[in-house]
């Protein structure tokens, strides 16, 4: 076994984000009876998200805030309105194959570790809906950082004095995850869920299942 430690980032990647914003904003789309462009929502919401993490560190469910705010600058939203991600996304499902997949690699002895851009309470609810229990969770809230800063990577080395050759980097985002992890000399499974068109690094499938056959 060339590997002993499987990390993945959460949303994205086990937990159907684009899906979990969508419906949000499309509740929020019949309530107050307003035009949003859903599809193009999470695009723009991402590339909003990354300028808000670089101004300083603040909690996630603060920048969720934010960046919704931002998102829908020209949108009147009430105080609990602006907060539809973060009240949400603990409830954001799953893909399908990711419980099974993540099941089989830890029944073969695999470590398995969560990189997340979030909060500690908001992950440990979307762990319980992944049903799976992992052996590190490593989160912004910890680092005091968000990816693609290194150190949730540093800290996942630090704890289990790992060399980087036994690690696999399981990620959908090419930004925040598989360009540090190649920066840092970790391989890297990137899911390209939505089909972009980037350089090829080291694996990489539309989605978790191929993992269970390359390890």
């Amino acid at each position: 076994m060339a590997y002993e430690m499987i990390s993945f980032d959460c949303y994205g990647t086990l937990i159907d984000w684009e899906l979990g914003m969508k419906n949000a904003l499309r509740e929020l789309a019949e309530k107050k009876n307003i035009s949003i462009h859903i599809e193009k929502a999470p695009e723009n919401y991402i590339e909003i998200e990354l300028e808000v993490e670089k101004e300083r560190y603040r909690k996630y469910s603060e920048i969720l805030t934010i960046s919704l705010k931002r998102l829908l600058k020209d949108v009147e939203l009430s105080p609990e309105e602006e907060k539809i991600f973060v009240n949400t996304l603990p409830k954001w499902s799953p893909f399908p194959e990711t419980r099974e997949v993540l099941r089989e690699l830890k029944d073969r002895g695999y470590k398995l570790a969560i990189l997340s851009n979030i909060d500690e309470d908001m992950i440990k609810k979307s762990i319980d809906l992944i049903g799976i229990e992992f052996d590190c969770v490593i989160t912004a809230e910890q680092t005091r950082s968000y990816k693609p800063s290194h150190k949730h990577w540093e800290r996942l080395l630090e704890i289990f004095n790992l060399s980087k050759n036994k690690i696999l980097h399981v990620a959908a985002s090419y930004v925040h995850d598989i360009i540090p992890a190649y920066e840092l000399g970790i391989k890297t499974a990137w899911i390209n869920r939505n089909k972009e068109k980037r350089e090829r690094i080291d694996y990489e499938f539309s989605n978790l299942k191929p993992l269970t056959e390359i390890l």
